[in-house]
């Protein structure tokens, strides 16, 4: 029977837990043309219920798009993608492609492949912001969005995912161009959404930076635990596997409500309740020590390159059972970690490595496994 837990990928309908009340809100907040900025720690599930509004919204007439900018290297790879993700599924044949981006970006020579064994294309403008230059080529392709709406005599929603990746492009200044192009734009409405908190609110709350109260700011904060529950409950019940209100909260309280590893911790403990017919208090501790044990090579490989200060402040945080107080007087010698500011520090380079994060004011690690795996090859040391 097919494991009714699903993580790691975008997920839509019923594998899609809860979020019914950010649903309808951005659903009627896009409707209504307001930009927004929705940001959360990775793994939270940002990529999956903007798929899902999206979908609410086509069937209001609306177009969408939605562009990842997770692996852009290039400033040629940003405008490849606006004019691929927005211009190209807009139109069902390719000579109206050509005829648009003639018509719309003009001055503009992309470069079209086509395969000719299934008659797909690819269009680049790689080789044209190379000759033309990057800032020129931008300026025609970030009015590309608009100008598709007019042409389309329909309104048009774009999601930037992962928007923090643009200071990889010298940010300050591409945001001063978008933001430039943008708030002339009448039939687009903008989402922002990113995983590094900090960077998102920079762009969006700074007085200083172009993105200043451009965006309705929407955090998305976890899955209220009870709903989740209920949805774990169901999704055991829908394939025949029991499962008791204690072993629920056992896996709740291991993965303090986070979507992600709750449902990766779900995935594992059906497959080994499966075959019974029912899952045992035993395996939620088997659950774990399975994803602990098989995931140990990638925890090998982000602990290695750690100095040892920062092992030690990851140690810290890991072997406490409630969110420590990283910076008090106790927990600096219990760990040796010197000083306040020697904490200040890592702590600032473990954000950046993406292997913390702040939350209501404390300091945990990312990855529950990566915490459990630290714990179990350091309680030797700090019991």
């Amino acid at each position: 029977m097919r494991n009714p837990f699903k993580y790691g990928t975008i997920v839509t309908g019923e594998d899609f837990a809860d979020r019914e009340k950010e649903l309808k809100l951005l659903s009627k907040e896009l409707t209504s043309g307001q930009h927004v900025l929705m940001y959360s720690p990775r793994r939270y599930g940002k990529s999956s219920l903007m798929i899902m509004v999206l979908q609410e919204l086509k069937k209001k007439g609306i177009m969408t798009t939605f562009i990842d900018l997770y692996g852009c290297i290039f400033l040629s790879d940003l405008v490849d993608k606006i004019v691929k993700e927005t211009v190209v599924p807009a139109y069902d044949k390719m000579d109206k492609i050509v005829n648009f981006l003639k018509s719309s970006l003009t001055g503009l020579r992309p470069v079209i492949t086509v395969n000719p064994s299934d008659g797909s294309f690819d269009i680049s403008y790689k080789k044209e912001v190379a000759s033309a230059g990057e800032n020129k080529v931008l300026s025609e392709v970030l009015d590309a969005p608009e100008k598709l709406a007019i042409a389309k005599n329909k309104p048009l929603v774009v999601v930037f995912d992962e928007f923090q990746e643009i200071e990889n492009f010298d940010g300050k200044d591409l945001e001063n161009l978008m933001r430039t192009h943008f708030q002339h734009h009448k039939h687009v409405t903008y989402v922002f959404t990113g995983s590094k908190k900090h960077l998102m609110e920079q762009m969006f709350t700074d007085s200083k930076r172009p993105f200043f109260k451009f965006a309705r700011l929407f955090p998305l904060g976890k899955i209220p635990k009870e709903e989740f529950k209920a949805f774990i409950e169901k999704k055991f019940e829908n394939t025949k596997v029991l499962v008791t209100p204690s072993i629920v909260d056992a896996i709740m309280t291991f993965t303090d409500g986070h979507p992600f590893f709750t449902q990766q911790l779900c995935h594992e403990v059906w497959n080994i309740a499966c075959e019974k017919g029912k899952a045992q208090k035993d395996d939620v501790s088997k659950a774990i020590e399975s994803l602990t044990r098989i995931q140990s090579d990638l925890y090998i490989g982000m602990w290695d390159p750690l100095t040892l200060f920062q092992k030690k402040l990851l140690t810290g945080i890991s072997m406490e059972d409630r969110k420590p107080a990283i910076f008090s007087a106790s927990f600096i010698e219990k760990y040796e970690l010197v000083s306040t500011s020697h904490v200040s520090r890592a702590t600032g380079q473990l954000l950046k490595k993406g292997l913390v994060e702040k939350e209501n004011g404390c300091y945990t690690l990312s990855d529950i496994f990566f915490k459990e795996w630290i714990r179990r090859n350091g309680a030797s040391n700090h019991e």
